[in-house]
């Protein structure tokens, strides 16, 4: 743990989530660790700790970790590493020219609908 790839096309906050992934896949984390503070891992990995937190929100969300306040994040006790994704995958950016397109088929299958009930209560 602890190296950041710079030529890596993942944006830091993935890679941390990847490292940290991989440390609970391969047992160096095992379920009801501690996971070092915000503070230490921002240092380990040489970035700012909101950097850590995103990362640390990819984790949680994807249930590998908990984290309370005051007590900070451990490996999910419950966790089965075999259960684990072999990486995390990068999210999707939308472009705005998407949801546009998205939009004019719902109204498009919106109006399809209508003329269907519209038929079909007229029986």
């Amino acid at each position: 743990m602890g190296k950041l790839d710079p030529k890596n096309p993942q944006p830091p906050y993935l890679q941390i989530a990847e490292d940290l992934l991989s440390a609970v896949r391969d047992g160096k984390l095992k379920p009801g660790d501690q996971l070092p503070s915000y503070s230490a891992l921002a240092r380990d990995y040489g970035v700012a700790v909101g950097t850590v937190r995103s990362a640390l929100d990819v984790l949680r969300d994807r249930s590998v970790i908990v984290t309370r306040h005051g007590t900070g994040s451990t490996v999910r006790p419950d966790l089965d590493p075999a259960t684990l994704p072999p990486a995390i995958d990068r999210p999707v950016a939308v472009q705005p020219a998407d949801l546009t397109e998205v939009l004019r088929l719902l109204r498009d299958i919106s109006a399809r609908l209508a003329v269907l009930e519209s038929r079909l209560g007229a029986d």
